[in-house]
């Protein structure tokens, strides 16, 4: 039973990069990288450290952001705990962090409720494959009740106002009735109906978020996977963090992504955020450098404007 539920959550894990959005992937591998097993807690926890750096790196090698919805990449630590508790602390910090780092301040209330919804979903469906929709939502709806988080006296009245039109969004759902819009929390119900009562390919947002789903239900249907080897052995390095088997050290670098710059052409150099990586070009094209890096976790193509 417990070598069917690694696979489970390994494939589930394996689905979130079988998505065309690039934000998503690299943004799902650096949470995943900056996992901490605690033994003793008993619990999995963010190296706010080694997030610091890679987001630093992101910056001049990420995509664009263009407000796609990002829920997938809080998966890395709800696949990864066993602890409810910490791992709801974990993800609202992390959800915090995130909105302020992309400048999207104004989606934080839908990020936290939608992420704790996904981790209560997540962890119902681990536990009950054969769970039933009503069931679903009724868990979705206490939860979205329950929810208490700490915040600024400017922000609890929106909160509020957002889980009771939430909660009636909940019951329209319930009904069998859709009421989407752009919503992040709505995305997700409309993952979840897409997949118990009816399908339909109309939101490329949710289709990231039904691949899991699937996943979790024992259906896999991730097929285009780039770097697979290196996404499994990722999915495996999770199930053994899951299992406290890493005991994976905090990171006390502080790490300059400038330091790129100073490498050659073709040179091998070992980085504190990627590892071993190996200069493959360096391109100049007026006030843009650009250059194209190899390492294990795949090609990164790094962009330093010079200023003026």
């Amino acid at each position: 039973m417990e070598n069917q539920i690694d696979n489970i959550i390994k494939n589930a894990y394996i689905s979130i990069f079988d998505t065309n959005l690039d934000v998503i992937k690299k943004l799902s591998l650096i949470n995943t990288k900056c996992l901490i097993d605690n033994y003793k807690q008993r619990y999995i926890y963010i190296d706010n450290n080694r997030l610091r750096d890679e987001l630093k790196y992101y910056r001049f090698y990420g995509n664009e952001y263009k407000s796609e919805n990002i829920l997938n990449i809080f998966l890395p630590v709800i696949l990864s705990n066993n602890n409810g508790e910490k791992c709801e602390t974990e993800l609202i910090e992390l959800v915090k962090k995130y909105v302020m780092y992309l400048k999207i301040d104004e989606k934080y209330t839908e990020y936290v409720i939608a992420t704790l919804v996904y981790n209560e979903v997540v962890h119902l469906i681990l536990k009950n494959s054969k769970v039933e929709y009503q069931e679903v939502m009724d868990k979705i709806k206490e939860k979205v009740i329950s929810i208490n988080i700490p915040m600024e006296k400017k922000e609890v009245v929106k909160f509020q106002m957002y889980r009771i039109n939430l909660i009636k969004t909940i019951d329209d759902y319930k009904d069998m009735n859709r009421n989407s819009n752009n919503d992040i929390c709505t995305n997700l119900f409309d993952a979840i109906f897409d997949i118990y009562v009816e399908e339909r390919k109309e939101n490329n947002d949710i289709e990231s978020i039904k691949k899991v789903l699937f996943s979790l239900l024992g259906q896999n249907t991730s097929t285009e996977i780039e770097n697979t080897d290196f996404i499994n052995s990722m999915a495996e390095y999770l199930i053994k963090l899951k299992k406290y088997k890493i005991n994976k050290k905090e990171y006390n670098n502080i790490s300059n992504p400038l330091e790129i710059i100073s490498l050659n052409e073709g040179e091998t150099a070992k980085n504190p955020i990627l590892n071993k990586i190996t200069i493959k070009s360096k391109k100049i094209n007026g006030n843009l450098l650009k250059i194209d890096v190899l390492s294990k976790s795949g090609e990164y193509c790094f962009k330093f404007l010079k200023k003026n």
